[in-house]
């Protein structure tokens, strides 16, 4: 009889897999390029904002770039209007109508309220948080499914899509203002949107605050004031760049993100206005079609809600003004605060545009903008085409939709796309291609990483496992499985190539990043017979990492490399306190052995052991094997130990197969008992099951229980 090796610790060390290098070698046969499949919402409004319903596919005309297209799909959805009471209802407390039969056919909605702490006020913010607290309560669907984020990223207030209101309500009550916008008190006093026009060489800009500048102190050098007010004002940009990018960027990857999902998809932006130029010809532009493409191709509207609500700036002449205005500057100083004030909500006013959406500003009631924007979630068309030219060349296609036969109607809709772009790497050099290259795998795996909503694109799946190797402290195995089957292999005489990456995060109950997982890269150049495995197997990641004691979620996302395509998977788990002296256990984790022999041939050799915790699928004829550990167990008087464990197989609530107790020896470190546990499956009948560990501790009178999912093929 063979004595099974313990392999936890190979499992918890998690060697990293070594990419293989490709050689080169040029491919004379690629896959076929894909098809674009343009689809997009349109919202059609008549008079006063109410929604048009009863069009037809020959109602509307889609141009791209001008050119007509022609719709290859048409749907209408309108969820029923309630009819008017006759009486005032008996409800005392306000809440969101039940849907009707009719309701519960629409398709599922999505809203994503993104909360731009990085450009808002204390003031603002905490009306917000009222409004969104009524908006939660009293204006939601039951079936809705929301989500809560900021633009920092700091809060990490949710990161998935909930319809539990209550855990809403927590949520929002954990918001804070992050007080990142410029404070600049000292001379000259300029905005950011004075800052701006003094880069763009706006003389009035500059005079405004060169003269504050010579009315503070005396110069010798007349030109220094300049100097001073162009140095302030480029000091100023750069910081306000900074965080309009990072608001941009969270924006671009939470609708790209968001692509995985089938429903209304829709985006709230709350905030009080930011600058996305910094200067036409700065390098720090963010081009927000960027944000309209991720929009397009993921079907997200943008609506943007103005938190300032009724903007009354004070004079330029008032005590309560920061700004300092002199006479022969008072008329610029006044313009430069009403322009100001355009400018800023301007990008929030472009982006709802260009998605489909639309923008509420000098409002102070906050929640109404939001009723505004889910009542015009809630009837909308759906157009889609393939578009007539199919050159890939990156550039940005502009889709318009008309309705030619009809007027006095809006038509609101997404502002275009980014084609493919097959000509790119031609047109720059290797190191500008390496570097841009780089730069949008990072953005994709972080779109994956930071999603509201696994991605699907790439088939994942997940197991989460912990696991002490001293007895003092916990790690999380991390093991992952990408199927491997359905991706596009590049095609040579007699191999397949492909490149996959593989990263995790993990986040802690707060919702903020606990650890950061090592990625990897795997380039797979592969036979056909050794392909026919792999796409069977798939291809596994594993990483580990030690974690204190509480609640956490791990995230899983793969990207294959040529075509940019998506995958991820989450599992929830709990990491328990080995310190406590409370009876704990390990995961169980599982493996089998394929029916192969021994290393050396010999029937009482140990088989050869393979990990299938990410897809733990068994064939009847092979064996599968559990492992586990024990952690502090009572001793008796002589230092003994006395646990047992019991191993059951059930299916639903039903105990199909129980074995035998087996007693646990204690291994090294002293006060560590692995455990494993063999079991036939030839009993049982395709499908899935459940496999239940039980150890009792009979010097303590305590009991731990673990289990895990299989299934029988």
């Amino acid at each position: 009889m063979w004595s099974a090796s313990w392999v936890l610790a190979g499992l918890a060390s998690a060697t990293p897999v070594r990419a293989q290098a490709l050689p080169p070698a040029s491919p004379d046969l690629l896959p076929a390029q894909r098809v674009e499949v343009v689809r997009v919402e349109v919202v059609v409004t008549e008079k006063h904002g109410r929604p048009r319903t009863g069009l037809k596919r020959e109602d509307f005309a889609v141009f791209e770039d001008g050119k007509r297209q022609e719709i290859a799909q048409f749907l209408a959805f309108a969820r029923p209007q309630p009819p008017a009471p006759t009486a005032p209802p008996a409800r005392t407390t306000p809440g969101p109508p039940e849907p009707t039969a009719d309701e519960e056919m629409l398709p599922a909605r999505y809203v994503v309220l993104v909360i731009d702490d990085v450009h808002m006020e204390m003031d603002s913010l905490n009306r917000l948080q009222k409004a969104l607290a009524r908006f939660l309560r009293d204006d939601l669907r039951p079936e809705d499914q929301v989500a809560l984020v900021t633009t920092s990223g700091a809060s990490a207030l949710s990161q998935e899509f909930t319809s539990d209101r209550a855990a809403l309500q927590q949520i929002l009550s954990r918001l804070s203002a992050k007080g990142r916008r410029p404070d600049w008190p000292s001379i000259p006093h300029i905005t950011e949107y004075q800052a701006e026009l003094i880069e763009s060489g706006d003389p009035l800009a500059l005079d405004a605050a060169v003269q504050e500048l010579l009315t503070a102190g005396t110069y010798q050098d007349p030109a220094l004031p300049q100097q001073l007010a162009h140095r302030k004002a480029q000091a100023m940009l750069a910081e306000a760049g900074s965080d309009a990018r990072l608001t941009l960027e969270s924006l671009e990857s939470l609708c790209r993100g968001l692509s995985g999902l089938t429903g209304r998809k829709a985006l709230f932006l709350a905030s009080d206005g930011f600058l996305t130029g910094m200067t036409a010809r700065s390098s720090r532009a963010f081009d927000v079609r960027r944000i309209a493409d991720a929009a397009t191709r993921a079907g997200v509207a943008i609506y943007s809600l103005d938190t300032r609500g009724l903007v009354a700036s004070p004079p330029a002449l008032s005590a309560s003004s920061t700004t300092r205005a002199f006479p022969d500057t008072l008329g610029s100083i006044e313009m430069m605060r009403r322009q100001s004030e355009e400018a800023m909500r301007g990008p929030m006013n472009a982006l709802a545009a260009d998605s489909g959406g639309f923008l509420v500003e000098s409002a102070n009631n906050l929640q109404g903008g939001l009723q505004e924007f889910l009542k015009d979630t809630e009837t909308y068309y759906v157009l889609a085409y393939e578009p007539t030219n199919t050159a890939r060349d990156g550039s940005f296609r502009r889709i318009e939709v008309r309705l030619p036969g009809l007027s006095g109607l809006k038509v609101r809709t997404r502002s275009g796309y980014f084609a493919s772009d097959d000509r790119r790497a031609a047109e720059v050099g290797a190191a500008e291609d390496q570097a841009r290259r780089r730069e949008q795998r990072l953005a994709e795996m972080r779109s994956a990483l930071f999603s509201l909503a696994p991605l699907t694109a790439i088939p994942v799946r997940l197991s989460a496992d912990v696991v002490s190797l001293d007895g003092s402290s916990m790690q999380l195995v991390v093991t992952g499985n990408v199927d491997v089957a359905t991706l596009p292999f590049v095609r040579l005489p007699d191999r397949r190539q492909a490149t996959i990456e593989t990263a995790a995060l993990v986040y802690d109950e707060a919702g903020a990043v606990a650890a950061t997982l090592e990625t990897e890269r795997t380039a797979m150049n592969v036979t056909d017979a050794d392909y026919a495995q792999l796409a069977k197997g798939g291809l596994t990641y594993q990483r580990s990492v030690v974690l204190p004691p509480g609640r956490y979620q791990v995230r899983l996302a793969a990207r294959e490399d040529a075509t940019g395509i998506l995958g991820s998977a989450w599992k929830r788990f709990e990491v328990p306190d080995v310190a406590s002296g409370r009876l704990t256990l390990s995961s169980l984790f599982l493996l089998k052995d394929g029916g192969a022999p021994g290393a050396d041939g010999s029937p009482d050799a140990p088989p050869v052991l393979s990990s299938a915790q990410a897809l733990p699928r068994f064939d009847r004829e092979e064996g599968l094997y559990v492992q586990l550990c024990a952690y502090n167990p009572r001793r008796d008087a002589s230092g003994a130990i006395d646990l047992v464990a019991q191993s059951e197989v059930l299916r639903g609530d039903v105990v199909l197969a129980t074995a035998s107790p087996q007693p646990m020896s204690e291994g090294e470190p002293r006060g560590t008992v692995p455990h494993t546990a063999s079991i036939g499956l030839r009993q049982f009948e395709p499908g899935d099951y459940e496999l239940r560990v039980t150890v009792t501790d009979r010097n303590g009178n305590a009991m731990a229980v673990r289990s895990v999912a299989f299934t029988v093929e």
